[in-house]
């Protein structure tokens, strides 16, 4: 999972219409502990208004500053906050953040259709992935600062189609969409050095909840907060009504031996199965079992999950690993709301790699 874009998205559409430059700020490096990692993005409008986070209010005042004059001259800026003394001598601030980030800002200007933005955008709308590589620093007389190129993932699978991109910088970027991890890295055009932020962009997480009951919708409204595109199905067609789930992204009523056709399951991140009914999570269960969602999530005991797998027979080992049941994380979740955020909880630290367990303790114990 990449670093939530869904801010900029929803950005992008409103500053079509108002058509007003913008300034984009994108953190490219971070050494030691820090409010967000490489790639994380924020606008900043011209009357100082923000729109995302960087360093939790720890240099945004001075990003504002800065980004007064990228908007007065259109030349953008790598920026260097570092907040690891601990006497504080530079910012005064008694921040406490321990850590030091490297801030590009650029102009976005609406008659260039907000580029990058506008890339970014595509990859959510076309459900695709790739490098974004932006110059930070460059002693080349005809590339400067700022500049972005963009190659898409089956671009990035043959370098030979991308003529208007410079090989050097297409070979990193060939690199660190293998590593999966935004970088630094060195170029060389015409023997002249090149420094660039390589960042893996990808679309928005897709989340699939097969059941529209009541308990759904907070499921909906925690999923949304996240900047997860939402898809709701259910066998009962009372139940996709769009007044009930005004914030969903895709509403469809569909049989379980419909469904394969009428989406394309592969494409969704996680799956939770919460219909009510034994009988229709059995049956919506064996569509899921050739797909390659990642995770797939049952509300319910530890017996009912047995009880589903068996039922799916020779198809139960091949998806075992990732079938979770009862979903989410142990909070002691207790109504709809508070069961609602262990389910997605639970989504986020399995697909980020993690337990899930307090940060500020080795071994949880109850309280």
């Amino acid at each position: 999972m990449a670093l939530n874009t869904y801010h900029l998205i929803d950005a992008y559409w409103r500053l079509r219409n108002n058509r007003e430059n913008i300034v984009l700020a994108t953190i490219i490096e971070t050494l030691g502990s820090t409010y967000q990692k490489s790639g994380a993005r924020m606008l900043i409008a011209d009357n100082g208004e923000l729109n995302g986070l960087l360093g939790g209010g720890c240099f945004e005042r001075d990003l504002v500053e800065q980004a007064y004059t990228v908007f007065e001259t259109g030349n953008p800026k790598a920026l260097f906050y570092d907040m690891r003394s601990p006497d504080d001598v530079v910012w005064g601030l008694g921040l406490g953040c321990n850590g030091a980030v490297r801030v590009l800002l650029q102009l976005l200007k609406a008659d260039n259709d907000f580029h990058p933005m506008n890339r970014i955008v595509e990859v959510s709308e076309s459900h695709t992935a790739g490098i974004l590589a932006t110059i930070y620093e460059s002693n080349h007389p005809d590339y400067s600062i700022g500049d972005c190129y963009f190659l898409a993932e089956f671009e990035l699978d043959d370098l030979s189609q991308k003529s208007n991109t410079p090989e050097s910088i297409a070979e990193a970027a060939k690199q660190t969409w293998m590593q999966h991890k935004a970088c630094l890295k060195d170029c060389v055009i015409d023997r002249c050095p090149v420094k660039l932020f390589f960042d893996v962009i990808r679309p928005p997480a897709q989340l699939l909840v097969l059941g529209a009951g009541a308990d759904a919708l907070p499921v909906v409204q925690f999923a949304k907060a996240l900047g997860w595109r939402v898809t709701i199905v259910d066998h009962r067609p009372s139940y996709v009504k769009p007044e009930r789930f005004p914030s969903v992204d895709a509403l469809l009523h569909s049989m379980p031996e419909d469904l394969q056709e009428r989406l394309s399951l592969d494409r969704f991140d996680a799956l939770v199965l919460m219909t009510h009914s034994i009988e229709y999570d059995e049956r919506y269960l064996r569509i899921i079992a050739a797909s390659r969602i990642p995770f797939i999530g049952l509300l319910g005991p530890v017996h009912r999950r047995d009880r589903l797998l068996d039922s799916i027979g020779a198809d139960a080992p091949n998806i075992a690993a990732k079938v979770f049941g009862p979903v989410g994380l142990d909070i002691g979740a207790e109504t709809p709301e508070e069961i609602a955020l262990s389910i997605m909880a639970g989504i986020h630290a399995a697909l980020k790699g993690r337990d899930g367990g307090q940060l500020g303790i080795k071994d949880c114990h109850p309280l």
